[in-house]
């Protein structure tokens, strides 16, 4: 079921980057986490990071997008830009992080 879900949730995604590229100024957004692992359960949250394009990074467009997110996967969302992530969990997010075109 795990695979499922991921699978799922990655498509969602995929199917909707363009009109996240377009409407929030993402360059580009992936999945990590319990999802990207095929580890999460119904109740898991949905770990995912982003990076703006260049003049892009704004509270609006940041929260917007979360709300958006949410919307889109039914579930509590947790957004990270790229710029914000802690150096000692860098390397393990940017190991498994699977990339979205957006």
């Amino acid at each position: 079921m795990a695979i499922h879900l991921q699978t799922d949730d990655l498509r969602r995604l995929q199917e909707r980057s363009a009109r996240i590229r377009d409407n929030f100024g993402v360059k580009r957004i992936g999945i990590f986490g319990s999802v990207a692992r095929g580890e999460e359960t119904p109740t898991s949250d949905i770990d995912i990071l982003v990076e703006f394009s260049e003049g892009k990074a704004t509270f609006r467009n940041f929260m917007a997008l979360i709300t958006y997110l949410e919307d889109l996967f039914g579930r509590r969302v947790d957004l990270i830009t790229t710029g914000g992530i802690d150096p000692y969990l860098r390397p393990y997010i940017e190991g498994e992080v699977i990339w979205c075109e957006a």
